[in-house]
């Protein structure tokens, strides 16, 4: 009985230590290039070209409530930049935004005006539909 308890007791801590699937094949990616999703609802194509960034974000709706771009210069792991929406959403506004890169697949707002909405975009690592490899 002794054993039982001890494998028991094994197997339990052995799963406890096992990754969570959904996070165990997640890699950063080597560059900002990819589709994002944001806090917002939106989905974010975002283009890092030497060091300047840009993107086309657009909510998911029909017809879009918002779609944006922006512009922006990556110094280490900072980006400062301007935004605007364009006519394809129904909102109407423009400002900057400073965001911090968590890394290559997490950016977090820490800086806007204009009342820009989201403050996360992100890669979800299981989405292949968005990020094939």
């Amino acid at each position: 009985m002794t054993k039982l308890r001890s494998f028991g007791l094994m197997g339990i801590l052995i799963l406890s230590a096992a990754p969570n699937s959904a996070f165990a094949l997640c890699a950063t990616p080597p560059t900002l290039n990819g589709t994002f999703r944001g806090n917002d609802g939106g989905t974010y194509y975002i283009r890092q070209v030497g060091s300047n960034v840009w993107w086309f974000g657009r909510s998911a709706d029909q017809p879009p409530t918002f779609a944006n771009v922006f512009k922006g210069v990556r110094n280490g792991n900072t980006i400062t930049g301007d935004w605007a929406d364009v006519p394809l959403g129904r909102t109407r506004g423009a400002g900057t935004m400073t965001l911090n890169v968590v890394n290559n697949a997490d950016l977090r707002r820490t800086a806007v005006t204009g009342g820009f909405g989201g403050s996360r975009f992100f890669i979800p690592c299981e989405d292949v539909i968005l990020n094939p490899q």
